[in-house]
């Protein structure tokens, strides 16, 4: 039984000899000019040899008229436009060539024959089996005309035709060949095709599913076991303000372990347990956004098989509670109004209705009336307990005096760490040179924020190959932060603005390195709050250099 290969390339073959898949027409023109011009050269390269051995060669007329016929024949295959014209017209071409070859063998001792070689093989590769008879027979035909003029031996004409007969089998032996390997083409045309389309396809659906998962509201990410994120939808990067173009970035948002807590750990945050492969269900975690708003966090993980080819990854879901929080809230707060205004009532209501049952002589029927009230009053009262056990633990969103006794060496340990990642991808070198314990009364997750805005943007805006230097003091009352680049610098200018929401300096836009402009106000708003004072000084092309000084006994 014939293979599945072997029926596609029958398949193919038919294809290509009723007309389907036509060659590139630029192909077909450079294989003309590469067919004429191989054999001119070979005319050329006799011609030149046989003159060399025997000037008088170029005396015989029908090897002058061969040789010019060979070279005009060159000149119009490279003049004429072939392809604007049918593809049978090219088979004039080696039809000439074998004319030529039948005049320089023509009264010569040359035996020049084998020159049919070329036009015969010539139309067996690039034409159908019936122009390559009619090729064979045109050469049949010249060599018995040559035969008859000549009045050669029979060893000659024996000789002549064997010569037909092997040109006759060259030919058949190269056409079969290149009618397959024409089919091959074929095929691997249709094949590439076909993939193609399956890559579209493909592609077209991985659309489709990116485009339906950040249409969801719940931030759903694919983490790597390497850590690596692969793929997350819009409401994840919104979340975590990730930048899309730069997705291995640390994200700007910040989980803490409750609301104005304490800052996780890197090896603590979802997305590195998610990274080990760890598997948890609605775990709580509270998130300080870029923009200093507080959102409260359902994360779960979800373990995902490799598929072949794929390395294992772990889907990190993360659904914002926020709203459910605050909607219990406000039930809470409305369960306590009720409480407040059904109580009041209820227990007056009560209270006067024993009294008049302890009190009043009443017949049968106006006593049960007030027992029925009684009853009803204290089901009142049991529906009004029982709706008020069920509140939850309340949990304001209002900002507060968080602060506490903080080690801002803490702080700054646990923000390199989170940019260690960033910088050595950057290429920029960080270094620590400071004390080793940095005590202050102050907000601790306010302080994480202005450390990481100025880390952050110090490895940002410093080309690679430079250097950040970090460093903390203590001076007199003061605590005091240096944060010093080799980046691309501020203009004079710019100084003055760059606490301005929303404004980047002409070097920063330049560059075209992504930000909001944002970071600097807020640092600027948290230094303010804890009584300080913030520094900036900066030389376009050399770095910047920031320095915040905080009261150790900030109030």
């Amino acid at each position: 039984m014939m293979s599945k290969t072997g029926r596609a390339v029958m398949e193919a073959v038919r294809a290509q000899d009723s007309g389907f898949d036509p060659p590139d027409t630029d192909a077909r023109v450079r294989t003309i000019w590469i067919w004429q011009l191989l054999f001119a050269a070979v005319v050329a390269i006799i011609v030149v040899a046989g003159y060399s051995l025997d000037p008088a060669v170029l005396g015989i007329p029908p090897l002058v008229i061969g040789v010019l016929g060979v070279f005009a024949t060159t000149i119009v295959a490279l003049v004429v436009p072939w392809g604007r014209l049918p593809e049978a017209a090219a088979t004039s071409l080696p039809y000439l060539d074998i004319v030529w070859v039948g005049l320089l063998t023509f009264s010569t001792e040359l035996r020049l024959s084998h020159l049919w070689v070329f036009p015969i093989t010539w139309l067996a590769s690039q034409f159908s089996l019936a122009r390559l008879v009619a090729g064979v027979g045109v050469v049949g035909l010249i060599t018995l005309i040559e035969v008859l003029v000549n009045e050669t031996s029979a060893a000659s004409a024996l000789r002549v035709l064997i010569a037909v007969l092997a040109l006759t089998f060259v030919g058949i032996a190269v056409h079969a060949t290149a009618r397959q390997g024409r089919a091959y083409r074929t095929l691997l045309r249709r094949q590439s095709r076909r993939i193609r389309h399956t890559l579209d396809t493909v592609s077209a659906e991985q659309r489709r599913v990116r485009d339906m998962l950040d249409a969801v509201n719940i931030g759903i990410a694919q983490v790597s076991d390497t850590g690596e994120l692969l793929s997350s939808n819009a409401a994840y990067r919104s979340l975590y303000a990730i930048d899309e173009s730069e997705p291995s970035r640390p994200p700007r948002s910040i989980e803490y372990d409750s609301l104005r807590g304490s800052a996780l750990r890197a090896a603590q945050g979802t997305y590195s347990r998610a990274a080990r492969g760890e598997e948890f269900e609605n775990e709580s975690v509270w998130l300080f956004d870029a923009d200093g708003r507080w959102h409260a966090l359902s994360v779960a993980t979800r373990r995902q098989p490799p598929v072949t080819g794929d390395q294992p990854s772990t889907m990190l879901i993360a659904e914002d509670v926020t709203e459910v929080i605050a909607a219990g809230k406000r039930r809470d707060a409305l369960a306590a109004v009720v409480s407040h205004e059904l109580r009041n009532p209820l227990t007056a209501i009560l209270g006067h209705t024993d009294r008049l049952l302890d009190e009043g002589t009443f017949d049968g029927p106006t006593r049960r009336r007030l027992r029925v009230i009684e009853e009803a009053s204290e089901r009142m009262m049991r529906l009004v307990d029982a709706m008020l056990s069920t509140r939850s633990d309340e949990i304001t969103l209002a900002d507060r005096d968080a602060r506490s006794l903080t080690d801002l060496r803490e702080i700054l340990d646990a923000s390199l760490e989170s940019f260690a990642v960033t910088a050595a991808e950057h290429g920029v070198r960080v270094h620590y040179d400071g004390e080793g314990s940095l005590p202050l009364w102050a907000d601790a997750f306010r302080l994480r924020q202005l450390v990481d805005n100025l880390i952050g943007n110090a490895i940002k805006y410093t080309p690679s190959g430079g250097a950040v230097h970090v460093s903390g003091r203590i001076d007199g009352e003061d605590i005091v932060l240096s944060v010093r680049d080799t980046g691309i610098g501020i203009p004079a200018g710019d100084l003055d603005r760059v606490f301005e929401p929303y404004f980047r300096s002409s070097t920063a836009v330049d560059s075209a390195i992504p930000g909001t402009g944002l970071g600097l106000g807020i640092v600027r708003h948290i230094v303010d709050a804890h009584g300080g004072r913030i520094e900036i000084s900066s030389e376009p092309g050399a770095g910047t250099d920031v320095t915040v000084r905080i009261p150790m006994e900030a109030t």
